[in-house]
């Protein structure tokens, strides 16, 4: 299976409101062949939090910068030998979400540690679910078909 780097994939923006705020989501829409893949059995989910001044709930320009320098710090690393597949990002509310598949959470760790240790700390929090069909990813094709 070939599955193509994040960085040169093809990748969508849907935009919503949940409870009359507005959301993002931005995910890989040619993901669909590797859905339930059990080399990818475990969903992480990165959790960064953030203070809105304004009734839109998105992070300010400043912030929106902090957060792709956390992500173009991890996806690279993860995402070399396909250790995790980085498949979406949820915005809305003051809370963002970074979604991969993988199925070593130890070394993705060690990896997310080793490309963090050199920048500010960022205020994260990570979640680990067995998720081995993918339910995750089929919720946002479902939501965004």
């Amino acid at each position: 299976m070939d599955i193509e780097a994040a960085d040169t994939a093809s990748w969508n923006i849907a935009e919503s409101k949940v409870n009359g705020q507005p959301s993002i989501i931005r995910y890989r829409p040619d993901l669909h062949f590797v859905l339930g893949d059990k080399n990818y059995p475990k969903n992480l989910t990165i959790f960064w939090d953030y203070e809105y001044s304004d009734s839109s709930g998105m992070p300010s320009n400043t912030l929106s910068e902090e957060m792709r320098q956390f992500e173009d710090a991890i996806v690279p690393i993860l995402d070399i030998d396909r250790l995790a597949i980085f498949v979406f990002t949820y915005t809305v509310n003051g809370t963002r979400e970074w979604h991969f598949y993988t199925n070593d959470i130890n070394a993705v760790g060690e990896k997310i540690n080793s490309a963090l240790s050199n920048l500010p700390k960022f205020p994260i929090k990570m979640q680990v679910e067995t998720d081995a069909d993918w339910t995750k990813l089929r919720e946002v094709y479902e939501l965004c078909r």
